[in-house]
């Protein structure tokens, strides 16, 4: 079970990754264009994890209800 686990934290890690790095390169003439217009880095960083964070908050609030229901059943 152990090793499963280890697996499924794994596999998570690198589909969130992979996520991240398909929103950076799917946004880099946006970051050029905000970058050359005065953006910082911290307003950069903002856009491409408000997308990245919005996708983890709706898993989460998917997963926890059947995670719960799950464990009690």
């Amino acid at each position: 079970m152990g090793y499963f686990a280890i697996l499924a934290i794994l596999l998570a890690s690198m589909g969130l990754s992979g996520m991240a790095s398909f929103i950076t390169a799917s946004r880099t003439k946006a970051i050029g264009i905000r970058k050359a217009n005065g953006a910082t880095v911290s307003e950069i960083m903002l856009m491409l994890n408000f997308s990245f964070i919005r996708g983890i908050a709706i898993a989460f609030v998917i997963a926890v209800p059947v995670a719960w229901y799950a464990m009690y059943r």
